[in-house]
């Protein structure tokens, strides 16, 4: 009578598969959830309230960035003063403004000069689409890998050489920009949760394991 009640115990404990699933550990998973879309959302409209001058916007994407990856990996919960902190931190570096003014002021230019007709518009225009989408993927690549203590010119270095060298990956966050742009279309209020979407998705792709 012993063994077939602690084989039936056994059985309930695992399910059919025999794999033990401990039900404290699911709960506390999806406990979690509802925590890291609020963390989420704090540190997407933070980032895009630090984001307004627009040359601070690659800045304020290492420190999203930073405060998604500390309440991943050390369960620390996002706080304002704690993002203010690595913002300042990460504007510190002149080359993280420096870069995107540069960009900012190339793009204007490039634009203008499609828009105005110059010769060979036709094949600028998607080109420059091309080469501008690829530097958002860089950036959002350089951000999820800053931290405080690594220069700038290191991390950006770091995702150029991450966005020629994994497609994939690259792929996921072109996707995620796509959709994230439907949905502000869709609704426009999203649009103060877009940076928090966009730096988490560059986590995931940054942090995700890969075949060596």
């Amino acid at each position: 009578m012993t063994a077939p009640m602690t084989a039936s115990t056994t059985t309930g404990r695992t399910g059919t598969t025999g794999a033990s699933v401990p039900r404290g550990a699911a709960a506390k998973e999806a406990s979690m959830i509802p925590h890291q879309v609020a963390a989420m959302a704090l540190t997407g409209v933070l980032m895009f309230v630090a984001s307004i001058p627009l040359v601070t916007v690659l800045a304020a994407g290492g420190a999203g960035a930073q405060l998604l990856r500390e309440q991943a990996v050390s369960d620390r919960e996002p706080r304002v003063r704690r993002f203010v902190r690595l913002f300042w931190t990460a504007l510190r570096d002149p080359i993280v403004a420096l870069m995107v003014l540069v960009l900012l002021v190339v793009g204007a230019l490039d634009l203008l000069a499609v828009l105005g007709g110059a010769p060979g518009a036709r094949v600028l225009g998607p080109v420059l689409g091309l080469l501008g989408v690829a530097a958002v993927v860089c950036g959002l690549r350089a951000a999820a890998r800053w931290h405080p203590g690594l220069r700038w010119a290191d991390a950006l270095a770091a995702a150029a050489r991450a966005t020629v060298v994994d497609p994939a990956g690259s792929a996921v966050l072109v996707v995620a920009l796509a959709l994230v742009a439907v949905i502000v279309t869709q609704a426009a209020a999203f649009v103060v949760l877009a940076p928090g979407l966009l730096v988490l998705a560059a986590l995931a792709v940054e942090l995700r394991p890969r075949r060596r």
